[in-house]
Order: C-alpha cells, then structure tokens, then sequence
C-alpha cells in the first residue's frame, strides 16, 4: 500500500520541478486575425549576421519546421502569395552570472568569507512575428527567452515550444 502513495509522491515531485518556458505574446487589435489565410515564411540569414555565429542553424530549420506544421494544424495554408508573412529571429545574449558559496563559518549573525564565481551564461531569444504582407506591421507577436544549455534542441521540443507560443494566436478560420 506504502509503494504506490510513494511513488505518486516521486511522479508529482519530478513534474513539478519540469518547468515550462515563458512565453511573452502580443497582438495589434487594429487588425482583424481571422482575416488571414495563407502565409510564407521568411527566415534571417545567419550569414548576414556574424554576431550570431554561434546560432544553431538546424535549430533554424527546426522553428521553421514546426512554425509551418503548427500554421497547417491551424488551417493556414502556405502560399507564393501570402496574406500574412512570417518571419522569426534567434539571437543570443551572453551574460555573467554569479554563484556564491558562503564557507563554513558563521559568526555574529551572518557567514564569513564569501566566495563569488562567475560564469558565462548564453541565452538564446525566439521571436516569431506575423506580418501584414500588404503594410509589413506586425500584427501578432512571440517572445520567448531560455538558456543554451536547457533549451529546446530537438524537433518535439521546438514543436512543444512553438505549438505553446501559436496557441495564443487566436483567429476563426
């Protein structure tokens, strides 16, 4: 009887340390969604950007990938000539953060000699944008931000992380 209780226990712990990407979207009201149909995909050349070597570019294929199934599940049907353009961008930003480790003596109410490291973290940014292809404005817009290192690197992780950040993209076709 103990066993099932305790392994329920483990199972509700290790899904409630899985933690779940934020993901920031926003969408111009001025323009009515439901009225797009059709969509292309334009993707940012890696070349043209030689700050973002480091970028993946079979994470680029895997977002466009997944960004075209998603708009396909949707009803959205890819064209030459689009009513609405696609575009996403990957962009890193290397940051310092810092670990503290405080010893092993406490005195007077607080610990003794701090040790500070400091390590070089890359985090990788996604925004997809959904444009009006006769005026170019955005009209719908993701965020999402999440480390190199625990970020999506497989295809079902983009799709999880995509089909999450569409699913906000709400239209009646």
């Amino acid at each position: 009887m103990k066993k099932p209780f305790i392994l329920i226990i483990i199972l509700l712990c290790i899904g409630g340390c899985a933690t779940q990407l934020k993901i920031e979207t926003d969408s111009d009201k001025v323009y009515d969604l439901s009225s797009y149909s059709t969509f292309s995909i334009e993707a940012f050349d890696v070349a043209e950007e030689p700050s973002q070597i480091s970028i993946n570019p079979i994470l680029l294929q895997r977002v466009s990938r997944s960004i075209e199934q998603s708009l396909i599940k949707r009803g959205f049907k890819k064209s030459s000539e689009p009513n609405m353009i696609v575009k996403f961008y990957i962009a890193t930003d290397r940051e310092v953060d810092r670990s503290r480790n405080y010893g092993s003596s406490y005195r007077r109410g607080h610990f003794d000699d701090p040790i500070q490291r400091y390590y070089q973290v890359d985090k990788d940014a996604l925004t997809i944008r959904f444009h009006d292809a006769k005026t170019d404005e955005v009209v719908w817009y993701a965020f999402s931000r999440f480390k190199r290192s625990t970020g999506p690197k497989e295809q079902e992780e983009v799709n999880a992380l995509i089909e999450q950040a569409i699913s906000s993209f709400k239209t009646t076709l």
